[in-house]
């Protein structure tokens, strides 16, 4: 009996040093204990500062605690580090701070080049935090003044006027293409039939207006009109999730809100969140493996023209929008506004864009510059072009050793599946990147390894990809069969598609637990398993859809209307980090955050973007479409399918927004 009393003793003691050498010696404190804390976030009056002319300096900063006499108690000082050492909350010993030095320090002389202003402000904070026994560093010092950091330059201008020539022939187009339209259907044939008409009328907004809202009848299209719905849907999930980034990054008037969102397994839905992408891996992969395949019914000789006018028109359809979209980053959007925080959101993007932005345009900058990416979302778009490459010469070899198809496909697989795993288990990442608050302030988790080698490589999306062209050639094969599914059938495709993608989300919520500890081995798992069973999960409910079965999941993705909206997906998704950073960028004091904020910004930060997105789909992305099928090689099915059309099997690849020749976006 003294054995077990003993021997209960010391596992009680190890398990508390344990806990200690993890977490610090955390309890819980009381609300009186918490307000007891100095504030965490502050700011000044911005615009009253920059009114002061000339003596305006508005600085933002990080002033590092630390207790005034080392070795001594202070109980305020133990408090604050006490509720830093838990991960799950902001370290309360970095106080983030907004102050207009000019009011905040009376011994601030305006001509401060003379002497350091983090010296005089040290100071200040030194002198206010003394009678609670603390001191401290300043730290991410950045002052702000009457001038103008950003003066127009000469990229700027060029910008403008460029912007401005090209809305004009825009608004000539479309003027030109109307006038057309009240002559009869010769006469306007004739108008628009030229080569010079075309090339104008590719760009008239009305044309283009027609041209996204038409419904396609082809019956593959039909059948495969959730995907429209999912694109949709998903990029929904994907603006919400960016909305919840920025809220986060900057400051919040309760923080307690932002510590304790992880504490609630629902809101895994944000913080696991991101295995929604692949979703587009998996959307991208189908409908290269389809189309590869129907394009290639009646060929007996397959060249490397072949690949490379295939990779071509995905180039030429992509980068122009793209490029567009980087010039605006690095010359306009700076001079939209101004802020506190206007330097961290936007000034970063845009000195990164003015850098980096040949990155962008070679689809490499998830590796080079990885940490300095213009266009943060677009490491989708670089690994998904990557991805496309590498499956373009993938589809080439199994459509000469068809027989061997499930060997090969099943390889591809195999290999996508241990190569996160492996990465994770040599570096020993943890099993999720927890979306803890220091994670998201200043968007600090976009500068994770474990982000970057486990998230937007190509090489950890593999499997999703594969995943996608699996299906596609399933597609592919069956698309003229009807199976017959049984109500187990239906009930094991719902286990499988919402059952299983929302399983792999949740289960995270038991990650988040302070207690949990994983291996080595099951973080290895995790990484190779969890994306790719939501991937999975994706593509069968994809294909039950194309079956008639989903019920009401099936209604909402065939909608006529979200079918359009999901043609809009490639310009809102280059677009709505511009919408949401602005946003971000022009927050004047803290935010108090809550459920219904974050949900009424989400819908803002939603319209918006598809706003902006629908002005870029037509007035660039469709007429770049245009001008492609005019001007770039187009491979041909040598002999149609009875009831398609030679020209809606044209392109291998998929366009955003034309669904004139059953095209749509890659994203």
């Amino acid at each position: 009996m003294k054995m077990t009393v003993k021997l209960r003793s010391v596992v009680l003691v190890l398990v508390i040093y344990i806990f200690r050498e993890c977490y610090g010696e955390y309890r819980e404190i009381s609300d009186v204990e918490y307000a007891s804390m100095p504030d965490l976030f502050f700011l000044d009056n911005y615009e009253k500062c920059l009114a002061l002319g000339k003596q305006a300096v508005f600085c933002t900063l990080n002033f590092e605690l630390q207790p005034l006499v080392e070795n001594e108690t202070n109980n305020l000082w133990n408090i604050i580090k006490n509720v830093s050492s838990d991960p799950r909350n902001y370290r309360h010993d970095h106080l983030r701070h907004g102050i207009c030095v000019s009011t905040f320090c009376p011994n601030f002389d305006e001509d401060f080049e003379e002497f350091s202003v983090k010296d005089v402000v040290e100071e200040c904070y030194n002198n206010k935090y003394k009678s609670l026994g603390l001191k401290g560093n300043i730290s991410n010092l950045k002052c702000d003044s009457v001038q103008s950091k950003y003066p127009f330059d000469i990229y700027d201008i060029i910008f403008i006027t460029c912007f401005l020539f090209y809305s004009i022939f825009v608004i000539f187009a479309s003027i030109y293409e109307g006038i057309a339209r009240y002559q009869e259907k010769e006469v306007y044939d004739e108008i628009t039939g030229t080569i010079a008409g075309q090339l104008i009328t590719a760009f008239s907004i009305p044309k283009n207006w027609n041209r996204l809202k038409s419904i396609n009848s082809n019956q593959d299209a039909e059948k495969l009109r959730s995907i429209q719905g999912m694109r949709f849907y998903n990029m929904i999930c994907v603006i919400l999730c960016h909305t919840v980034m920025i809220t986060f990054a900057v400051p919040v008037a309760n923080p307690k809100y932002t510590e304790n969102m992880t504490n609630e397994p629902l809101n895994m839905f944000l913080a696991n969140g991101n295995y929604a992408v692949q979703t587009f891996f998996v959307i991208s992969g189908w409908l290269l493996s389809y189309h590869f395949f129907q394009m290639l019914e009646g060929r007996k000789h397959l060249s490397l023209r072949f690949l490379l006018v295939a990779f071509m028109n995905r180039y030429i359809r992509l980068t122009p929008t793209l490029a567009i979209m980087i010039a605006f980053e690095a010359t306009l959007l700076i001079h939209l506004g101004k802020g506190p925080y206007w330097d961290i959101l936007v000034g970063r993007e845009y000195r990164n864009c003015r850098q980096n932005w040949w990155t962008n345009l070679l689809y490499i900058n998830n590796y080079v510059e990885k940490n300095n990416m213009c266009l943060h979302q677009t490491w989708y778009i670089a690994s998904d072009t990557q991805l496309y490459l590498l499956s373009l010469l993938l589809l080439m070899i199994i459509w000469k050793n068809q027989d061997k198809i499930n060997i090969i496909l099943g390889s591809i697989l195999t290999i996508g599946l241990i190569i996160p795993g492996a990465i994770s288990f040599m570096n020993n990442y943890d099993i999720v990147i927890h979306q803890y608050p220091e994670v998201l302030y200043d968007l600090r988790g976009l500068q994770i390894d474990a982000w970057h080698h486990l998230y937007t490589s190509g090489y950890s999306n593999i499997t999703g990809y594969a995943i996608g062209l699996t299906f596609g050639y399933i597609f592919y094969k069956y698309k003229n069969k009807v199976l017959q599914l049984s109500k187990m059938h239906v009930i094991l495709w719902w286990i499988l598609t919402f059952g299983m993608c929302n399983f792999i989300v949740l289960i995270a919520a038991r990650m988040y637990d302070p207690a949990f500890r994983s291996s080595r081995l099951e973080s290895a798992l995790y990484w190779a398993f969890g994306k790719n069973v939501f991937a999975l999960g994706i593509a069968i409910a994809i294909f039950g859809f194309s079956q008639k079965i989903g019920w009401f999941a099936r209604s909402v993705t065939e909608w006529k209307a979200v079918s359009v909206l999901g043609r809009l997906t490639y310009s809102t998704y280059i677009v709505h980090t511009a919408v949401i950073r602005i946003r971000g960028g022009l927050m004047r004091s803290p935010t108090y955050v809550n459920d219904y904020l974050l949900l009424m910004t989400t819908l803002g930060d939603i319209v918006l973007s598809y706003l902006v997105g629908t002005v870029m789909c037509l007035m660039f992305e469709m007429p770049i479409s245009a001008l492609q099928k005019l001007m770039v090689p187009q491979m041909k099915r040598p002999t149609p399918e009875r009831g398609s059309s030679e020209k809606s099997l044209k392109t291998l690849d998929y366009d955003a927004c034309d669904n004139e020749e059953n095209e749509c976006s890659k994203v």
